[in-house]
């Protein structure tokens, strides 16, 4: 309990020194928390995605393109027949589109109920009279060049979550370094009072881990605001992206910040804590 007492009147103590590595860790924080929202947004859109993509099915000719007419081929499937089609068990539901008469490759989707009924809605479209000539098929490329912006948005964000976390572990081992070194004085009292080593290491994490854990609160509130405004502003897509903090986001970003402070802290005190009283003692004489 004492450590942590006086742990709290020295963050009071040297407000303006915990004050700055306050900004730089909230900075640090708020940055991880957009950067790892986006990226773990923007993989569950992508799994959301294939999974609705994957119960879309389409039909078009062997051979031809996906706007091709119907000029050449040798058998059609009417409007009639695709009425036909769409009555079946293995289906939730179906678009149809605007054509008339021969059904071009991408005009109408088949929406299955579950995408493992593939292979059997195929099957109950020969029984129905699908001509051998004609494929089923799920338009992967239109899946891909619609996700393309997503996944482009995914690795911007990942890579700023890599720069951000080196640069704040950088940066917060460095004033971390330097508060210490200033409070050499301090730390060479209390080791002559008695105070064992462990100790004096445990009150100056504990002092890192508060002002970590009012920032990471901070953070993760700015960050959660902010979240959605950036990653529209960074994506090269039409639709507008929509990105909420998930539980698990939240666990990491805090995860992550003590780590941080954990490993600024650590380096720092293995400089001072190396030190006996007398020689600290002796050198602020």
């Amino acid at each position: 309990m004492y450590i942590f007492e006086h742990a709290i009147l020295n963050l009071i103590k040297n407000k303006e020194r915990n004050i700055l590595l306050g900004i730089i860790m909230f900075a640090v924080i708020t940055a991880a928390v957009i950067a790892l929202s986006i990226f773990n947004g923007t993989d569950s859109i992508i799994a959301n995605a294939r999974v609705e993509f994957n119960s879309m099915v389409q039909i078009r000719p062997q051979g031809r393109q996906m706007n091709a007419g119907a000029a050449g081929s040798e058998t059609t499937v009417t409007r009639e027949d695709l009425y036909y089609f769409a009555e079946s068990a293995h289906l939730s539901g179906v678009e149809f589109g605007p054509g008339t008469g021969f059904a071009r490759g991408n005009e109408t989707i088949f929406y299955l109920r579950s995408a493992d009924l593939f292979e059997a809605f195929e099957e109950e479209l020969r029984a129905k009279g699908l001509p051998e000539d004609w494929t089923v098929f799920r338009d992967e490329a239109s899946f891909h060049r619609m996700i393309a912006p997503i996944e482009n948005l995914k690795e911007v964000s990942f890579t700023f979550l890599l720069v951000v976390l080196g640069f704040g572990a950088a940066i917060m081992t460095l004033l971390t370094a330097i508060s210490i070194r200033e409070r050499k004085y301090e730390i060479g009292v209390l080791r002559a009072m008695g105070m064992k080593k462990n100790k004096v290491s445990v009150g100056l994490l504990t002092e890192l881990f508060v002002i970590t854990s009012i920032c990471f609160v901070g953070g993760l509130l700015l960050g959660t605001l902010l979240t959605t405004p950036i990653a529209n502003l960074l994506s090269t897509g039409e639709n507008t992206i929509y990105l909420t903090l998930e539980p698990i986001t939240a666990i990491q970003i805090l995860g992550v910040s003590m780590l941080l402070a954990l490993i600024a802290g650590v380096v720092s005190i293995s400089r001072i804590t190396k030190y006996e009283p007398i020689k600290i003692l002796m050198n602020r004489n």
